[in-house]
């Protein structure tokens, strides 16, 4: 570990700079190396609030020094990648990991390193048991639970043998750790109940015992102290999910389309969420997931779009978030077959200069536009891969890539990375219009013009299978 010998010399002379002033009791360090980096910063967020941008140095280290800061839960970013830590006064907490094994190579050193470093194996054992479990849930409900106390008690071992060995962790540290066991458990129940739906269709004679929902007692739906931490807020959108669908079978569902894409079941969500959950963060959440989850299934059908985000707005007290999901109902409209692009709508060129997209259509043949992201390296590396493709398949396909990076000379370098001569490349000025200009919620997104500009369709993807029906 001699990479962490120059950033423990940091902390040693960061505390002697700083005795005069203030305890060291009351400071926090948090730092470490990203090896293979994929961005230069690692951001540091606590309760959804951006604490700091550490950028990495020419070592690809970082290092933060938190004044004053609050103990508990938080969230760092190295591009997409993300993982939790708990931060508390006097912790000097020091990382380091490989990208291309981002939550496996994660390992803490420093004080603090213990607790964190046994959040990460909890968070790995809950990550191994994904496969069992959804194998038990072909089992009666009694001995899915009888499978499921086994692996509770697996973490539950592991936890005492962690407390004994550090009897001084917070008493806070562990009732975050009883709550990850807790609602992990929790969690795989309502899997459980997923499952059995779908098995009840094909054979009615199925049942589960009525001690299987005794957990539900259990459940706070306004945990201020875990609504940040995201496993526990995609379990209670499970149990709304569960409490939709029961909702409409209880009153017997005969739509004509899968259930969970249905108007009638996203609205019963919104009333189940206005209901039950009261904790602003958490609640705002909830309600943003459950808009765009209608929204990317449902893109053709105007009136009931009206309708869902009519129930949305009179839902949803946060402004910010009224206004996100008013700019992706309007893009939606707007992206209708037939429409054309408003003049209003820019993007940059490789001199800086803007342009209309509705000037970027050809007379040629139809148009595609395609989106990337230099911070997606992965993906743009596929999608160009594909695009490439359709373009020698299609000659006289018009095909236009619009970044999502609003870095000029970054942007600028990762074009000349795509060696893609067949298409013509601009970027976004700002990324906050993107609901509102392209109703772009999955970045595989496709849209399809004709010669006019006329908008074919409006919602194609990259995975289409009629995507070169659509083309020809």
């Amino acid at each position: 570990m001699k990479y962490i010998t120059p950033l423990l010399l940091i902390l040693i002379c960061f505390g002697c700079n700083d005795t005069a002033k203030k305890s060291e009791k009351d400071v926090a360090y948090f730092g470490g190396e990203i090896i293979n980096p994929t961005d230069e910063y690692v951001l540091l967020y606590h309760q959804g609030n951006l604490v700091d941008s550490l950028k990495l140095d020419k070592n690809n280290r970082f290092l933060a020094k938190l004044k004053n800061h609050k103990n508990g839960l938080y969230k760092f970013y190295h591009n997409r990648e993300h993982q939790y830590i708990n931060l508390e006064k006097g912790d000097s907490l020091l990382l380091r990991l490989n990208t291309y094994a981002f939550d496996e190579s994660l390992f803490f050193t420093g004080k603090g390193a213990e607790k964190n470093n046994f959040y990460v194996e909890l968070f790995l054992l809950n990550e191994s048991h994904e496969r069992p479990v959804y194998q038990y849930t072909r089992l009666d409900s009694d001995t899915f639970l009888e499978k499921l106390d086994s692996l509770q008690n697996i973490k539950l071992k592991k936890q005492e043998k962690f407390l004994i060995n550090n009897p001084n962790v917070s008493e806070e540290f562990k009732k975050f750790t009883d709550k990850v066991i807790k609602y992990r458990n929790f969690r795989y129940r309502e899997t459980y109940q997923n499952m059995f739906h779908n098995r009840k269709k094909k054979d009615s004679t199925l049942t589960i015992n009525d001690s299987f929902f005794d957990y539900k007692k259990d459940i706070d739906m306004n945990d201020s102290t875990m609504s940040y931490y995201r496993p526990y807020a995609r379990y209670i959108m499970q149990f709304i999910n569960n409490s939709s669908y029961s909702e409409c079978m209880r009153k017997s569902w005969k739509g004509d389309r899968a259930l969970n894409t249905s108007l009638t079941y996203n609205k019963n969500k919104l009333a189940i969420i206005d209901s039950l959950v009261n904790y602003p963060f958490l609640r705002n959440e909830l309600l943003r997931f459950t808009a765009y989850s209608y929204y990317s299934n449902n893109t053709a059908d105007i009136v009931k779009n009206n309708e869902f985000f009519k129930t949305f707005e009179q839902t949803i007290n946060d402004k910010e978030s009224k206004e996100e999901i008013f700019n992706l109902h309007a893009g939606i409209k707007n992206l209708q077959q037939g429409n054309t692009f408003s003049n209003q709508i820019f993007v940059y060129d490789d001199k800086h200069a803007r342009i209309p997209i509705n000037k970027l259509s050809s007379k040629r043949g139809k148009t595609l536009f395609y989106f990337w992201t230099s911070k997606q390296m992965r993906h743009k590396r596929l999608i160009t891969e594909k695009i490439k493709v359709l373009a020698k398949e299609y000659p006289n396909l018009n095909i236009v890539g619009i970044s999502l990076d609003t870095d000029h000379k970054r942007w600028k370098k990762a074009v000349k990375e795509l060696k893609f001569s067949d298409s013509k490349q601009y970027r976004v000025g700002n990324k906050e219009n993107l609901l509102k200009d392209f109703a772009l919620i999955n970045i595989n997104k496709l849209i399809i013009t004709d010669q006019k500009g006329n908008i074919i369709n409006g919602f194609a993807s990259i995975y289409n299978t009629d995507l070169k029906d659509q083309l020809k």
